[in-house]
């Protein structure tokens, strides 16, 4: 407090001899000048700190303990019943696409095969969705009060079929047929793919692994999209005979690959499906299991702003020059430095505020005396300044103590910072060389940075953050 005593003091013992040495001297000239005078300014606190909000997210399941299989089997195409009218006997779906199949798979490529394609094509189209609810309804009925295990009693199913069509692909040496390695190659990678995601080494008949509830679904959806694809492009590669001549001749291959659409593929479609079924059913049901609450960290911040005002000292050196006949215009180039201090938010602590920089105003001379002794007018320029801070705050010392000493936070300081302040004022000028001046000064950039910010690494939750800063809002001068 001694030292802002005495420097306000000096700047009032300089004003009063600007005024006595004003009746000796004669009107305003270019050159160098000094100008030392009073600053009052105004600032504000911004305290800046992370919400914390209350997320709720879908957690990782255990698929083997949360959905337990007990041994159940699927049920294939020839199992689905079909005994409402017009399917009677023989003539339904399910007899329907296998008679096709056989057909095709016989075909010699030179005949007319369009009847069956299309006995095929329509027989599909109402078997698959009899299939799917003929499987859930025998999963419902295998375990009647443990939905749970209807869940992993599919999934079991869903994976062990996966693992069959890839051997039987093996088996049936579908791996020395070209056309065939392109037909089955999307599959598995497919297949990997969605055992990844599950958090397996690959889909089989002990389906381990954890995943949520909505990547699960999703991997089954991704399988249903993998199997029907198979299937049809197993399909083209059966009625593929370009010129007459087959894709694929061999009468035992053509065999294996009906055998593939209808016991193995067309399965791991109809399981696919039930099981995606099932888990919406079992979801909607059971929704708790799968989410929990946690606190999260986002990365927008709440600020809190207190203002507080600073009173100093102002100084200028720089040189001014006039131009025209009349010296009514000129410019001014200067360096500045300006000290203000004052108390913070509730008077609690300490804050000074040192700005320096340099500047370049233009002058506009309105009024001058009959004798020339005394000239008034305007400026206006732009300074380009550094702002440094010192905050004397005991409550923030031991916050910024404690960031150092903890490993997870890390803390950076932005004690300085550039600011473009827009400078303008009016200005009396007695004799040649004193005068007086009330000037404002407008910083034109928001806080560039802010004093201290610590960030705290609190893992899933994510990064804790607090953040003071101050800015001069706007500064008043009298020099």
């Amino acid at each position: 407090m001694f030292i802002f005593g005495l420097l306000v003091y000096m700047a009032f013992m300089w004003l009063v001899l600007l005024a006595a040495l004003s009746a000796f001297v004669h009107a305003e000239s270019d050159g160098v000048y000094v100008q030392v005078g009073f600053q009052y300014s105004r600032i504000t606190q911004d305290s800046a700190t992370s919400e914390i909000s209350t997320q709720v997210v879908q957690k990782k399941i255990d698929l083997a303990k949360v959905f337990p299989e007990t041994g159940w089997h699927a049920p294939g195409a020839r199992d689905v019943p079909f005994k409402s009218p017009p399917w009677s006997g023989s003539n339904n779906p399910q007899h329907n696409r296998f008679t096709a199949l056989g057909d095709i798979e016989k075909w010699n490529g030179k005949s007319d095969i369009d009847a069956a394609v299309v006995q095929y094509e329509e027989s599909e189209q109402l078997l698959i969705p009899a299939w799917v609810s003929y499987t859930i309804e025998s999963a419902q009925a295998a375990t009647p009060s443990a939905p749970s295990s209807v869940v992993g009693n599919l999934l079991d199913q869903l994976g062990g079929y996966v693992k069959f069509t890839m051997d039987k692909y093996k088996k049936d040496k579908f791996d020395q047929v070209p056309r065939l390695v392109a037909d089955y190659a999307p599959f598995e990678a497919t297949s990997q793919q969605v055992a990844k995601s599950l958090g397996i080494s690959k889909l089989s008949w002990d389906l381990e692994g954890s995943a949520t509830i909505s990547t699960l679904q999703a991997q089954m959806s991704i399988l249903e999209n993998a199997a029907n694809t198979l299937t049809k492009t197993l399909f083209n590669t059966l009625i593929s005979a370009p010129n007459g001549n087959l894709v694929v001749p061999n009468p035992t291959q053509r065999s294996n690959i009906g055998s593939s659409i209808r016991y193995t593929v067309s399965r791991v479609s109809a399981l696919s499906q039930a099981a995606q079924k099932v888990l919406k059913e079992y979801y909607q049901a059971y929704r708790t299991e799968f989410w929990n609450s946690i606190e999260t960290i986002p990365s927008t911040m709440q600020h809190r702003y207190t203002s507080a005002n600073l009173y100093g000292f102002n100084m200028q050196v720089g040189y001014k020059q006039f131009f025209g006949r009349n010296e009514r215009w000129g410019l001014r180039y200067y360096g500045g430095l300006g000290y203000s201090r004052g108390k913070g938010a509730k008077q609690t602590y300490d804050i000074s505020n040192v700005v320096y920089g340099v500047g370049v105003d233009g002058l506009c001379n309105f009024f001058e005396s009959e004798d020339h002794n005394t000239t008034s007018g305007l400026f206006l320029g732009l300074m380009l300044t550094g702002s440094s801070w010192i905050i004397n705050s005991a409550m923030l010392q031991t916050a910024l103590s404690a960031c150092k000493s903890n490993s997870a936070c890390k803390l950076q300081m932005g004690r300085s910072y550039f600011q473009l302040p827009l400078t303008f004022g009016f200005r009396t000028n007695v004799g040649e060389h004193n005068g007086f001046e009330i000037g404002t000064h407008i910083p034109l950039l928001s806080m560039p940075r802010y004093y201290a910010t610590t960030s705290t690494d609190y893992g899933t939750m994510g990064i804790f953050k607090t953040a003071i800063g101050f800015k001069r809002n706007v500064s008043m001068y009298f020099n």
